[in-house]
């Protein structure tokens, strides 16, 4: 029997999913250890330490230099002004059509229900590029 060594640990099985689909493509077998107790109790994710990625010990070193080459993508939100954005009909970052426009919750919801005890929706406006996968506001 290999032994398993655990190289990464997650809060949910869902972010665990990504780097094991990844590993396996390249052959390397993957196990995920508390998947199901936190899938079926997700409370409990912290207290028995998350979901744990494992591999054999044989290619904890290949594993390893796999999840680094691996970056994520940060989500970055910029603001732009009238002036600055001609079209709202096409992203400024890659110049795609295919956008849409979305309306978010604003913290600030949160002080009326403090105060009164009712939630009064404060929406935020913004847009986000399907191709690109970048957001951006435009103020008014």
């Amino acid at each position: 029997m290999k032994q398993l060594i655990t190289i990464k640990t997650f809060t949910y099985p869902h972010e665990a999913y990504v780097i094991r689909g990844k590993l396996e493509s390249e052959g390397i077998q993957t196990f995920l250890k508390d998947e199901m107790t936190v899938q079926v109790h997700n409370f409990y994710s912290n207290a028995i330490g998350g979901v744990k990625l494992q591999v054999p010990s044989e290619d904890v070193e290949r594993a390893l230099s796999i999840i680094d080459s691996v970056k994520e993508i940060p989500h970055e939100v910029v603001v732009f002004s009238k002036k600055e954005l001609d079209r709202t009909d096409a992203c400024p970052f890659c110049h795609s059509e295919n956008i849409s426009r979305t309306r978010k919750a604003n913290w600030l919801t949160l002080i009326p229900y403090l105060i009164v005890g009712f939630i009064i929706p404060v929406f935020k406006n913004s847009y986000v590029c399907f191709d690109c996968e970048k957001e951006w506001r435009v103020k008014k």
